[in-house]
């Protein structure tokens, strides 16, 4: 085993970051998909046109992923209080939007470079932006499968 993969495994600060991302992507996942849940359970009964339905529809979408944003934007906060865990660099000190902004452009894959994750809290970061892509997926499969069954049914 090489020297640095055997201080990465014994490190407590990137077997912490690990376990807080594992809990936070699967609080993330839960919520959307108990949002969608949520949706696919009520849409049935709301009596709205099919266009306003849609538009309704989407913003409650769009929900779903902003308090996913701000889950994870907490929890980049909470972790740069203690340095060990990791940093943002352009940023200095971090504060609440400033993760928030982060781990927006973060989820959605954008990633500008102004603000850049360092040390453990990385982990956090690579994981983010794969379960946002997913979840950004899933939200447009569910779109896509209720706009055809409303915009096929006419109602």
């Amino acid at each position: 085993m090489t020297p640095a993969l055997s201080e990465a495994l014994g490190s407590a600060p990137y077997w912490a970051v690990v376990g807080i991302t594992m809990l936070v992507v699967s609080l993330a996942v839960g919520l959307h998909y108990e949002a969608l849940q949520h949706l696919n359970r009520r849409m049935p009964r709301w009596r709205l046109p099919r266009h306003p339905r849609i538009y309704v529809m989407i913003l409650c979408i769009l929900g779903a992923h902003i308090l996913a944003i701000w889950l994870f934007g907490l929890t980049i906060f909470v972790l740069v209080q203690w340095p060990q865990l990791g940093t943002i660099a352009g940023a200095d000190p971090v504060r609440l939007l400033d993760a928030v902004y982060l781990s927006a452009i973060t989820y959605s894959t954008v990633g500008y470079g102004d603000l850049v994750p360092r040390g453990p809290i990385r982990f956090l970061f690579g994981t983010e932006a794969v379960s946002g892509f997913v979840m950004i997926t899933w939200s447009a499969s569910f779109a896509y499968l209720e706009m055809a069954r409303y915009w096929k049914s006419g109602d």
